[in-house]
């Protein structure tokens, strides 16, 4: 039985990772595949092209504290963002004997910024009475779990403050050497479990497990997020956090007529220091817990967004300590199945700056 969608607009920018021997094999095998199959298979090609325009207003951020990972770094300007959303891929699944599917996808975030590469996916997987298995480079188990209560549909300067607090700046946003299982759901249970293999020799391991429940109305979920832990790059590979990074989430979704309301708590430990971690990084003294609280509100032409994130455990990539106090919204008007116009608008309370995000979003 296919798994859950855990992808959720699946829209954050992938980790520059380097193409590693396992995703190399894994790629060449899956074109194989997809060459091989039959129009019958169920194979397709599938887009999506989210452009838009962003600005800032209040604080203007300075040269030193810029993250565009964060959006912090676009100030008080405007500029043209085609946003993470933005996506190509392939995928192609064939019946076997037994019941069992064999399923094969690559995809690419289209980025006029970087060089064209399938950055998102390159998997392989098989689909049989004992679940999915998946071999090969993929999202992480935990970021995925943001799309069980985040309302908004695409990449957006509200959603990324949303995916960072939720992975408490422990996590990769793409796992490349990744064995991924989930189970058959049972009553609504489903239980995830995924591997990551290390990025670089100085890499560690990742080990992600999420249980899911859901009905027809309401739902949640909880994980546990031994994360890999890659060396800042330039600073003598020292790791971002100790040997002991964990972080866990607990969250859950309830309808209450037409509207939607979602929320999760969040709990991150680090050992600041632990072996191998950079002396020159902050060590704040903070509160480990973190919350997001978000709404979905259906309207007659479109769906209103509203969101609250909090969390004092977010570091940005270089490992700068960034909390985050943010407080936002949204508005989809519906133009067809296909295409949306968006607007959202977001104030960070910790950096005392603003911004906002309008466009179009069109699949294909």
């Amino acid at each position: 039985m296919p798994p859950q969608s855990t992808g959720g607009s699946d829209s954050f920018p992938s980790d520059p990772t380097p193409c590693t021997p396992l995703i190399a094999g894994v790629a060449l095998a899956l074109v194989a595949a997809l060459l091989s199959m039959p129009a019958a298979a169920g194979g397709r090609v599938y887009g999506l092209l989210d452009q838009g325009i962003v600005g800032g207003f209040g604080k203007r951020i300075t040269a030193a504290q810029q993250d565009q990972r964060h959006n912090w770094g676009f100030g008080n300007g405007t500029d043209m963002r085609t946003n993470y959303t933005s996506r190509f891929g392939i995928e192609a699944s064939e019946a076997l004997s037994g019941g069992t599917q064999i399923e094969t996808r690559i995809e690419a975030t289209i980025d006029p910024n970087h060089a064209f590469s399938f950055d998102r996916h390159v998997y392989i997987g098989l689909n049989g009475e004992l679940g999915t298995l998946r071999i090969g480079r993929t999202r992480d188990l935990i970021n995925g779990a943001a799309s069980r209560f985040d309302p908004f549909t695409n990449d957006g300067l509200v959603e990324d403050k949303i995916l960072l607090a939720q992975l408490g700046g422990t996590g990769l946003f793409r796992l490349p050497n990744a064995v991924t299982w989930f189970s058959p759901q049972v009553d609504g249970y489903q239980l995830a479990a995924q591997y990551g293999g290390p990025v670089s020799e100085a890499g560690t391991h990742a080990m992600k497990l999420l249980l899911t429940r859901d009905s027809a109305d309401h739902g949640w979920h909880a994980g546990i997020d031994l994360p890999s832990r890659e060396p800042l790059a330039g600073a003598g590979r020292r790791f971002r956090y100790g040997p002991d990074a964990r972080h866990l989430i607990a969250g859950a979704w309830q309808q209450v007529g037409r509207i939607r309301i979602g929320g999760q708590l969040m709990h991150a430990t680090r050992d600041m220091n632990g072996p191998g971690v950079d002396p020159a990084l902050t060590r704040p003294d903070v509160n480990p817990w973190g919350f997001i609280g978000t709404a979905r509100i259906p309207l007659q032409t479109g769906e209103l967004k509203l969101a609250l994130v909090s969390s004092d455990q977010v570091f940005n990539k270089a490992g700068v300590w960034q909390p985050i106090r943010e407080i936002g919204g949204g508005y989809e008007l519906f133009l067809s199945k296909q295409t949306m116009i968006y607007f959202q608008l977001g104030y960070e309370a910790k950096s005392g700056g603003g911004h906002w995000h309008g466009g179009l979003y069109q699949r294909f």
